[in-house]
């Protein structure tokens, strides 16, 4: 958390969150607190205003309003958190909160947990959300063809849900599973009326649909009747543009507002123009995905290899501008439980021509394909060929547009993926078999049973073991490349007051009390 996100966006530890139980455990860790109303703008010292927000993002012409997509992109994202709801979410912090939903209350052998929504909250249409919503969304989610996330949610049956009353859903699992909450806390979760349709959806969100072209432009307009906190201007003009150098030449000229992102090379630069970054730890990270189940990464002595090619210090200066710090091939790095017992993986061309040798690989030529749409893709793609070069290792870098990329996802054999979810998303999206971002195609025995054990259980002591045992596995066999942690960066004008930092890169867009002056 992307895209993940939505596609390659979910989103990881970062240092300094909250412990991992706060995630992993049953519902009573979940924080809930009563709907908070706006109170004055502070940019005008009133009532919220008419204000126009004008916010760029990079986007593509298959976008949809309709969150159960074959696809999710950080444009998407954008859309569907200030239209839709969840019924929980990951705050500002990286702990679980309460959305939608008031309470998720288990009963002794986790495979049945009854869910209080939140009472008087009110649907675009007018109508008030309720148990009937729930049931269709999540049988919806479930049973859309091509949604790549249903497999994230594989312990609950597309018709094992229950109406108790209009605020009460129970939900009857097919297993066991402790982190029911922050399982739908994942992103691509979100809540939609019953009468959605995919041409017209019903939403609960800050915001209402006034106009959208995908690859062009959205128009948003604020929802009085939203029950959290209302943003402090009236319209979010949201601008589509093709790659990130556009949005970096479209804030200097003042054509927008904010951005979700900046490439790291252009932050000083835009300040020196009078823009204003804020900048905030994060949880991700940016993956080079190595596909385990075809040549020449079935190998595992071809992935270490190109592990050891890796000059991570040189990363994230270089291709971070010094916004980022060395990682280790592993997801969680920054989780509350201890580190792994294994060891910093460095930079080692002897080592890793003698792997390449072994596997017969020693003239290996790969093509790593991006599409560029985050900050860092480009520069670590290229330097990443520079290092391979040493190594006598051919990368041939391959940029192409979001949707070309998206029309394989999956299927490529070497691509740079995002990851910024907390340990339970990525571990469901990004590392076990049915993953809609398992780009690696990673499908491990042991590593499976762990995960399966980890999500039987609220106990946190023996979560963090699971955690550790999990982390070591994908450290030495894993298809994953994580060179560096990364800041997220969110460039914005000086008239934009209240944005948040925010450990899963959201800053731009989650616009709860934000004012324009």
């Amino acid at each position: 958390m992307r895209l993940s996100i939505w596609r390659r966006r979910s989103r990881r530890w970062n240092v300094g969150a909250p412990g991992l139980a706060l995630v992993l455990v049953a519902a009573a860790t979940v924080s809930c607190s009563p709907p908070a109303e706006s109170g004055p703008s502070s940019a005008t010292g009133g009532t919220a205003d008419s204000g126009t927000l004008s916010l760029g993002v990079v986007g593509g012409t298959k976008d949809m309003l309709y969150p159960y997509a074959p696809q999710q992109t950080i444009s998407e994202e954008v859309l569907w958190t200030n239209t839709l709801d969840q019924l929980t979410s990951y705050g500002t912090d990286g702990s679980v909160k309460f959305g939608l939903a008031e309470s998720m209350t288990p009963n002794k052998k986790l495979d049945v947990w009854t869910v209080k929504l939140r009472p008087n909250v009110k649907l675009h249409s007018g109508k008030t959300f309720g148990a009937d919503d729930v049931i269709f969304s999540v049988k919806s989610l479930l049973t859309e063809e091509g949604y790549p996330f249903a497999s994230n949610l594989d312990f609950v049956s597309p018709d094992g849900q229950k109406k108790i009353d209009d605020l009460t859903v129970e939900f009857k699992l097919k297993r066991p599973f402790g982190p029911f909450a922050a399982a739908w806390a994942y992103s691509a979760f979100k809540m939609i009326g019953a009468s959605s349709t995919k041409d017209k959806v019903d939403g609960t969100g800050p915001f209402t649909v006034k106009s959208f072209s995908p690859g062009a432009q959205a128009v948003l307009e604020r929802y009085d009747a939203y029950w959290g906190t209302k943003p402090q201007f009236g319209t979010l003009n949201v601008h589509f543009f093709q790659d990130q150098t556009a949005i970096t030449n479209a804030l200097r000229g003042g054509q927008i507002d904010v951005a979700p992102a900046v490439p790291f090379s252009d932050a000083k630069t835009l300040e020196g123009a009078g823009v204003k970054v804020l900048k905030s730890d994060s949880m991700t990270v940016l993956s080079l995905d190595m596909r385990t189940d075809v040549p020449p990464f079935n190998d595992n002595r071809v992935r270490e290899a190109m592990k050891l090619i890796v000059d991570r210090d040189q990363i994230a200066s270089n291709a971070f501008g010094g916004f980022a710090k060395p990682a280790n091939d592993y997801n969680g790095v920054s989780a509350s439980c201890p580190a792994p017992d294994v060891p910093q993986r460095a930079q080692d061309i002897a080592r890793a021509k003698q792997l390449l040798a072994d596997a017969g690989k020693s003239d290996l030529k790969v093509e790593l394909v991006t599409d560029g749409a985050f900050p860092g893709m480009m520069e670590l793609a290229q330097l990443f060929s520079q290092q391979a070069a040493e190594a006598g290792v051919t990368v041939t870098v391959r940029k192409m547009d979001v949707a070309t990329l998206l029309n394989k996802w999956l299927e490529w054999p070497f691509i740079i993926n995002i990851t910024s979810s907390p340990m339970v998303n990525a571990i469901t999206d990004h590392l076990l078999p049915k993953g809609g971002n398992n780009a690696a195609h990673f499908n491990d025995p042991e590593f499976n049973e762990i995960a399966a054990d980890l999500f039987a259980s609220s106990e946190a002591d023996r979560q963090c073991s699971d955690i550790q045992k999990l982390q070591k596995i994908q450290w030495e066999r894993g298809g994953n490349i994580i060179a560096v942690t990364s800041q997220d960066l969110t460039p914005h004008s000086a008239k934009v007051q209240g944005l948040q930092s925010d450990l899963l890169g959201r800053s731009a867009y989650l616009l709860g009390g934000v004012s324009v002056g």
